[in-house]
């Protein structure tokens, strides 16, 4: 990967972190940029914007072109065979579908990651892709969350790029690869990114499985189906209360005490420091931007995001009720929270508030992860929690992420 020449990257997803970062790697990177994107109408949209005079352009704390754009296509074939590093910036569910895409595509050496990862990402990685081994010529990546905030203003033509964090871990497998590979994006992504020493850093300390659902909790958790008017819609993070600023403490605490149990079964072999309260995540990340640092709540209440009301679903009639099928449910839940308590389980760490958002959430989504207070799981078909992978005690977890991973791989 990046040898002597001009590399390629290879941006996946169509959404608002692809189109940031087609932007900023175009102003940071040395070489040529393609996109791959989920059909042929969505592609021949980007196209129309990004291949005009004017471009794709972003505004914001970023100002810039994404002039570095040289294919965007539908067909994984006309993309990945020609990428030393392959970005997936994509929602968690849509993962699986682009690694099974691009597999059969990619280079011998290329570095494959996911921008931002959420739980369990590694198992699907080495499900699908074979070379990540500790001999292998390949390695995947995963960054904690994106490195700014983001917002598309027009489909391929212009994109917000908000506040930016000041640093974002990162991690990889083989392990051994993190630092170099933290330094080769570091310059793509231009924002400093922390290697961290497992990729269990990105599953247990995936900030955004206990600030989204926890957030969506303690401001619907006790709604009594009464519509919001527009100018009622509560702001997601500016009013957070302190009642449920604590609540998201309570959340990871819990996930601290699984990384505890985790730390403590590997007799110290596993460092797995990169997993933050989210009141340190909040501090590490954003710090510079917010005003009131005394708490989780007082952070969310005065840090950048200030602005942004929660997600809604509009009526008829012009009222709106909260949506529920919002990625901060039907993303966070699955691809976090679920496989943070799967591995909870393993370790025999109680998780009462981990439990109630999934309960909670099961009932609105009409999903069963749990009966009776344990994963139910035959039910998760999409969640990549380790069992699914034959891998169902801690003991063999901790093996896992030391072995030769194609070794893993299981028919699913």
């Amino acid at each position: 990967m990046m040898r002597d020449r001009n590399a390629v990257l290879a941006i996946c997803g169509g959404g608002n972190g692809a189109h940031a970062l087609a932007v900023i790697a175009s102003q940071n990177f040395n070489g040529d940029i393609v996109w791959l994107v989920s059909s042929q109408e969505r592609a021949d949209c980007l196209r129309r914007g990004v291949f005009s005079a004017e471009g794709l352009r972003s505004t914001g704390a970023v100002v810039g072109a994404a002039d570095k754009v040289r294919i965007i296509s539908s067909n994984a074939a006309d993309v990945i065979p020609r990428a030393d590093i392959v970005a997936i910036v994509a929602p968690a569910f849509a993962h699986a579908p682009i690694l099974e895409r691009i597999a059969p595509h990619l280079k011998d050496d290329a570095l494959i990651g996911s921008v931002p990862t959420r739980g369990g990402f590694e198992f699907e990685a080495t499900r699908f892709i074979e070379g990540i081994e500790p001999e292998g010529r390949r390695a995947i990546f995963g960054l904690q969350t994106l490195p700014w905030t983001t917002r598309i203003h027009e489909a391929g033509r212009s994109v917000f790029v908000g506040a930016t964090k000041a640093k974002v871990m990162l991690a990889a497998l083989p392990r051994r690869e993190a630092p170099r590979v933290a330094g080769v994006l570091s310059q793509i992504f231009a924002t400093e990114l922390v290697p961290t020493g497992s990729f269990l850093n990105m599953t247990l300390g995936n900030p955004g499985q206990a600030i989204h659902p926890g957030l969506m909790y303690g401001l619907f958790s006790a709604w009594n189906g009464q519509p919001y008017r527009d100018e009622s819609i509560p702001r997601f993070y500016a009013d957070v209360t302190d009642e449920t600023g604590a609540f998201v403490d309570r959340l990871s605490r819990e996930i601290l005490d699984v990384t505890s149990a985790i730390e403590t079964a590997s007799g110290g072999n596993e460092d797995l420091s990169g997993v933050l309260s989210i009141h340190d995540w909040l501090l590490l990340s954003y710090g510079r931007h917010i005003q009131d640092l005394t708490t989780t709540a007082s952070c969310f209440r005065t840090g950048p995001n200030h602005t942004i009301k929660a997600p809604m679903v509009a009526s008829a009639d012009g009222t709106y009720v909260p949506n529920f099928r919002y990625r901060f449910l039907s993303e966070d839940v699955p691809f976090g929270l679920v496989v943070t308590k799967a591995i909870a389980e393993m370790a025999a760490v109680d998780t009462p508030a981990i439990d109630a958002v999934i309960r909670w959430t099961q009932s609105l989504l009409s999903e069963r992860y749990m009966i009776d207070g344990r994963l139910s799981l035959n039910d998760l078909q999409r969640s990549p929690v380790p069992q699914k992978y034959g891998i169902e005690t801690v003991t063999h977890l901790l093996d896992w992420y030391d072995s030769a991973y194609s070794s893993r791989r299981v028919a699913l």
